[in-house]
């Protein structure tokens, strides 16, 4: 699910129970591929950078409609259980404690979105300016997408 209009940035939320929502909401739900992939890449600051440029934004607000969520490439990986078992454990950790810090988690997610996409750590550095105090240009050329899966970020 996605709700229709943001302000900081897109939120995609990963439901497996029947649930209702209102209008002021977006489901998304695919039989091509996983949909715990599709939420950690949809949260991802990749994506959130090609709505913001791609999508359509309604003044600072992000307006998710489903034209510009048709439009979203969608890169589909051989191995979807990198970014999927990154999900199961930021929503495993959620569940324990609602205040549980996932931006480690989240990071990671970003950082194979990047690898995903083959972005060069410029294209990384013009999507999230912050990049350069979390990792350096080399260690993000040299690291593999499993590499960074278990990268611990600096903060």
């Amino acid at each position: 699910m996605a709700l229709r209009k943001c302000s900081e940035r897109p939120i995609f939320t990963f439901t497996d129970f029947p649930c209702y929502v209102s209008q002021s909401y977006n489901v998304i739900k695919s039989d091509r591929i996983n949909n715990l992939f599709l939420t950690g890449l949809l949260n991802s600051k990749l994506i959130c950078f090609w709505l913001k440029h791609k999508g359509k934004m309604q003044g600072s607000n992000y307006q998710i409609d489903n034209e510009p969520l048709s439009q979203i490439p969608i890169c589909k990986p051989s191995d979807i259980n990198i970014i999927k078992n990154k999900v199961n454990s930021i929503i495993s950790k959620k569940l324990k404690n609602p205040k549980s810090d996932v931006l480690e988690l989240e990071m990671q997610i970003d950082f194979i979105a990047y690898k995903l996409y083959t972005l060069t750590y410029n294209d990384c550095i013009i999507i999230d300016p912050e990049i350069e105090q979390v990792i350096s240009r080399d260690d993000y050329e040299k690291a593999t997408i499993e590499e960074l899966a278990e990268w611990e970020f600096k903060k």
